[in-house]
């Protein structure tokens, strides 16, 4: 009889202590709810369902930059809540734009800075560019423009064939073999804003009803400087890691077709020879779309060996006009070519 009172008394006194424990539990977990709202909540609840106001309008770091010589450009801005936001970044003279984007309550160094690329064609110059800042894909009034100077671009990597900033004779000859060349408008070039520089290279054909039409309108071949190395200076000569880089420009005109080429030196006489030397096209394209685009080609694409990539002698850029679709009598055809480049490891970034 006294064991069975003392296990009752035992286990009622374990139920008070688990009982006692829960409540106390349920106390601190109250306790501890109630801190980490004041941490955490108060500012989710306004991510979520708060108005939008600025705290800081955007700003530049600094008034200039100079990319060329490694700086870099760091914007800032604050915001009470976190927010999709874009600075969008506009050449006062080329028109290149570069676009940051992110997701957060503040804009700085860590988020938003610039090595002075371009998100699309063309390259920005050494010129004056404007910053807006966009929330949601709309222009923030609050928020003024800001404006830096660029004192010099930023530089690309690899070897540059040619950004067409001279006409130099010795090395850009134009081929007008089927007198079919507008030659008012073809050659060096301002007459839209260069992919890179001052300048690029327009192809223009003549067309109208007081010419033939013929499939190759004409070429320009260019060389290396007569006063240099016989071949081009490339970065690497394995194939795969090889790329050759030119930047096109479509007016839009139907019918026009782009090849580029490129020759090696097959008899080792140091000069291009036609018909002789060695020749593939990278670039054999419809040129139908508006404004500029970057086109990048392994030389794994192509033939070439290792050897032969040693004596690229010549890069030749020919206007085709696509007479299966041209109505009767031919429409003029024409595009632009800048910035050729060959590079190492990858194509030409922007």
């Amino acid at each position: 009889m006294s064991r069975t009172v003392s296990f009752e008394g035992a286990r009622r006194a374990m139920k008070t202590w688990m009982g006692a424990s829960l409540v106390l539990a349920c106390v601190l977990t109250l306790a501890a709810c109630d801190h980490a709202t004041d941490g955490i909540d108060g500012p989710f609840l306004v991510d979520r369902f708060g108005e939008f106001t600025l705290v800081e309008p955007l700003s530049a770091v600094q008034g200039e930059v100079d990319f060329a010589g490694g700086q870099t450009l760091a914007f800032e801005a604050a915001f009470n809540k976190q927010s999709n936001w874009v600075i969008e970044i506009t050449g006062q003279e080329s028109g290149a734009v570069k676009r940051i984007e992110g997701f957060s309550r503040e804009i700085d160094d860590l988020v938003a800075t610039w090595n002075g690329s371009t998100s699309v064609l063309p390259f920005f110059r050494a010129e004056p560019v404007e910053a807006k800042l966009l929330i949601d894909g709309a222009v923030l009034d609050e928020s003024p423009p800001v404006t830096v100077e660029v004192t010099s671009a930023r530089v690309y990597p690899g070897e540059e064939v040619t950004g067409f900033e001279e006409d130099d004779p010795a090395t850009l000859v134009l081929g007008n073999f089927e007198f079919e060349f507008d030659l008012t408008a073809t050659g060096p070039s301002s007459e839209i804003p260069a992919a890179e520089g001052e300048s690029f290279y327009l192809l223009r054909s003549t067309g109208g009803p007081t010419v033939a039409d013929p499939f190759f309108i004409g070429l320009t071949s260019i060389f290396p400087a007569a006063d240099g190395p016989d071949y081009f200076s490339v970065p690497t000569t394995i194939p795969e890691d090889l790329f050759f880089n030119a930047a096109l420009y479509s007016f839009g005109t139907p019918n026009t077709i782009a090849v580029v080429q490129v020759g090696v030196d097959s008899n080792g006489n140091g000069v291009y020879n036609d018909g002789i030397d060695a020749v593939v096209s990278v670039i054999d394209q419809p040129v139908d779309w508006q404004g500029w685009q970057l086109f990048s080609i392994p030389f794994s694409d192509t033939n070439f060996t290792q050897e032969q990539l040693e004596t690229i002698v010549a890069v030749r850029v020919l206007l085709i006009s696509d007479n299966n679709g041209q109505p009767n009598p031919p429409l003029p055809v024409d595009y632009g070519i800048d910035f050729i480049t060959f590079t190492a490891g990858g194509p030409l970034e922007l």
